[in-house]
C-alpha cells in the first residue's frame, strides 16, 4: 500500500523538532576525539595505498574496533571528502535515523499512532550523552542505529517474517561497526530461543529464523574470514591489550571498580536512575504475544548484560558515557511506555491531558538538567579527570593540541622516520607519519607481550622502554614529552635518563596557539638524526 506523501509529512513533521534541538545541542561539542583520528590514519592508507594499515608497507595490525567506520570513511576519502568533516555528520545523520527508529518502535509496541510517539526522540535530542557522542567523530551512533534497528526488526519479525532477513544484516552490520555487536547477537538469539521454547513450545527454528541466520552469515562470516586473514589473528588487536596476557595484582578488581563507577556516573548525569522504577514498569508488564513484550523483556535482557559487561572491561575513559549509547534508547523508550502505562489508568477525558503534561513537564526538566551538564562539559579549563574519565571539554583540548603538533611537524619527517607515540591520533594522522604507541593499539608486539599493569579503560598497558628501543629503533620518541611555559625548563613526563643514555637528545619546537599548558613541546630525537631535523623543522627552540 502506498501511503499519501500528505500523511508521511504529518507523520515525520514534527520529529524535525527534535532533530533541530538535537543538531544544535550536538554543535555545542563539535569536536574531534583523538582516538577517532586512529581511524582515520587507516582510513587515509586505505584511501590513498590500498592498505587498512597504520604504516603502510608493513605486517598489518587492526588497531581499530570499528571497521565499517573506518572502511566507510576510507571511501569516502576516495573522493575527497575528509573524515574530520564527515565524521560529524555521518554521526549526527546516524542519531537521527536512532531518534526515528525509536519513535516507531513506540508506534509499533503500543499499535497505535499519537503524540506519544515523539517523547522518546525529543528527550534523546535533549540528552548531553547522545548529543556528544552524534558529535566525537567515532562510531557511536553508527552502532547504536544498527543495534536500534536489529531490535525494531525483531520485534516486528514476531508477527511479520519478512523482517527476519533485515534483522540478520543490521545485526551483521552492527557487528561489523564495533565488536558488541555479536554480544547484542548473541542476547537476540538467545532471547529468541527461549521466546521458543517457553512461549511458542517449539524448538525447531521456522524458515524466517533461518533466513535470519543465513542474512547474517552472508554479510558477516566473509568479512569476518578476510579480516582473519589479512590481519592474521583472531581478535582485534584492540583485543589483546585491554583484555589478554598477565595482569598486575588486583587488576581485575580496580577494573570492576572503574566500571562501577562509570555505570553509576551514567544513571547520575543522564537521569536513568530516576527514570528507571517507570522505565522498568514499562518495559516489564505485557501480555506474553504481544509486541509489547518481545520488546522488553529483549530490552531488559540487553541492559542488564550489557551492564554487567561493561563494569567487567572497566568502562571507558571517554565522558558522557559514548560505550552504553545502545542503552540510551532503551530507557527512553521504556520511560515513555511506563509513564504511558501509568497515565492510561486514569479516566480517559483525564489521561490525555494528564499525559500529555507530564510529557511536557519531563522533556523541560530533563532539558534543562542536560543543558547544564553539557555547558559544564565543555567548559574551558574543566579538564580534571573523574576516576580516569576525561570529561569532553579536555577530549577535544587534547585533540586540538596534538592536532597543531602534528601540521607543523608534517614537513619534518623523512620516509624512513618512525616514532614511538603516546597519543597515537591526531598527532600521526596530521603529520602523516609512521610510528606506533606506547599502549600497543597498533603494535603486535606490545599487544601481544607486555602485561596489563594500568586498570584504565583503552590504557591498559605500557611498554618498557627497552622493549621499544630494541623492537623498533626509533627516531623519535613523544610518549616522553613535556608541554610548557617556559622554553627553558621542560618537565619530562617519563623517566627521561634512559633515552639520554641511548643517544638521544631533546629537542623543543615552539608551536602557536596550543592550550594546555603552554606552546613549548619538548621531546626525544635519536642522535644520529637530530642535526637533519633542527635544520628542516619549522619553531625549533635553539
Amino acid at each position: 500500500m502506498v501511503v499519501p506523501t500528505t500523511v508521511l509529512a504529518k507523520r515525520y513533521l514534527p520529529l524535525v523538532g527534535a532533530f533541530a534541538v538535537l543538531i544544535w545541542h550536538s554543535l555545542q561539542y563539535n569536536f574531534v576525539t583523538d582516538d577517532a583520528y586512529i581511524s582515520f590514519v587507516f582510513s587515509h592508507n586505505f584511501a590513498e595505498h590500498g592498505q587498512l594499515v597504520f604504516n603502510p608497507g608493513e605486517v598489518p595490525v587492526e588497531g581499530y574496533t570499528n571497521f565499517l567506520w573506518t572502511f566507510l570513511l576510507g571511501l569516502l576519502m576516495i573522493v575527497g571528502l575528509p573524515p574530520e568533516i564527515m565524521s560529524l555528520v555521518l554521526g549526527t545523520a546516524f542519531a537521527i535515523g536512532t531518534m526515528t527508529l525509536a519513535m516507531r518502535l513506540v508506534e509499533h509496541v503500543c499499535k497505535e499512532r499519537s503524540t506519544w510517539d515523539y517523547l522518546a526522540p525529543a528527550l534523546l535530542a535533549c540528552s548531553s550523552g547522545y548529543a556528544c557522542w552524534s558529535s566525537g567523530g567515532l562510531e557511536t551512533q553508527m552502532f547504536t542505529f544498527f543495534v536500534t534497528l536489529a531490535i525494531y526488526a525483531y520485534v516486528r519479525a514476531d508477527g511479520e517474517t519478512r523482517f527476519y532477513r533485515l534483522l540478520g544484516v543490521s545485526l551483521a552490520l552492527a557487528a561489523m561497526a564495533r565488536p558488541e555487536g555479536l554480544l547484542i547477537t548473541a542476547l537476540v538469539g538467545g532471547h529468541r530461543f527461549l521466546l521458543n521454547a517457553i512461549r511458542d513450545s517449539r524448538l525447531v527454528p521456522h524458515r524466517g529464523e533461518l533466513s535470519c541466520v543465513g542474512a547474517f552469515l552472508l554479510c558477516w562470516a566473509p568479512w569476518f574470514a578476510w579480516r582473519w586473514w589479512y590481519y592474521g589473528h583472531f581478535f582485534p588487536n584492540t583485543y589483546y591489550v585491554k583484555a589478554a596476557g598477565k595482569a598486575a595484582p588486583n587488576y581485575a578488581e580496580q577494573m570492576e571498580n572503574n566500571g562501577s563507577y562509570y555505570v553509576w556516573q551514567w544513571l547520575s548525569y543522564s537521569k536513568v536512575l530516576y527514570a528507571a522504577p517507570l522505565a522498568i514498569l514499562g518495559l516489564a508488564l505485557a501480555k506474553p504475544r504481544t509486541g509489547r513484550f518481545v520488546f522488553g523483556t529483549l530490552a531488559l535482557l540487553i541492559a542488564a548484560v550489557y551492564l554487567v559487561y561493561v563494569m567487567r572491561v572497566g568502562g571507558d575513559f571517554m565522558g558522557l558515557h559514548r560505550f552504553v549509547m545502545p542503552l540510551f534508547v532503551i530507557a527512553a523508550i521504556g520511560f515513555v511506555l511506563g509513564l504511558r502505562r501509568i497515565t492510561a489508568l486514569l479516566p480517559p477525558k483525564l489521561s490525555g491531558k494528564v499525559g500529555a503534561g507530564l510529557a511536557l513537564i519531563t522533556v523541560l526538566l530533563f532539558a534543562r538538567s542536560q543543558y547544564k551538564l553539557t555547558a559544564e562539559s565543555v567548559r574551558l579549563g574543566n579538564w580534571k579527570s573523574d576516576h580516569g574519565i576525561d570529561t569532553p571539554a579536555y577530549l577535544a583540548l587534547y585533540a586540538h593540541d596534538r592536532k597543531l603538533i602534528g601540521k607543523q611537524m608534517r614537513e619534518c619527517f623523512v620516509d624512513d622516520d618512525f616514532s614511538i607515540f603516546g597519543g597515537v591520533g591526531a598527532k600521526p594522522y596530521h603529520a602523516q607519519t609512521k610510528g606506533i604507541d606506547v599502549f600497543g593499539l597498533v603494535s603486535d608486539v606490545v599487544a601481544h607481550q607486555v602485561p596489563r599493569t594500568r586498570p584504565r579503560a583503552g590504557h591498559n598497558k605500557w611498554a618498557p622502554d627497552s622493549l621499544l628501543l630494541d623492537t623498533y629503533d626509533p627516531d623519535f620518541v613523544f610518549h616522553c614529552y613535556s608541554l610548557h611555559h617556559d622554553p627553558k625548563k621542560p618537565q619530562m613526563n617519563c623517566r627521561s635518563t634512559f633515552w639520554q643514555s641511548k643517544g638521544f637528545e631533546k629537542v623543543t619546537l615552539h608551536v602557536p596557539g596550543l592550550r594546555e599548558r603552554g606552546e613549548y613541546y619538548t621531546f626525544f630525537v635519536a642522535g644520529d638524526r637530530v642535526a637533519s631535523f633542527r635544520e628542516s623543522c619549522p619553531g625549533i627552540v635553539p
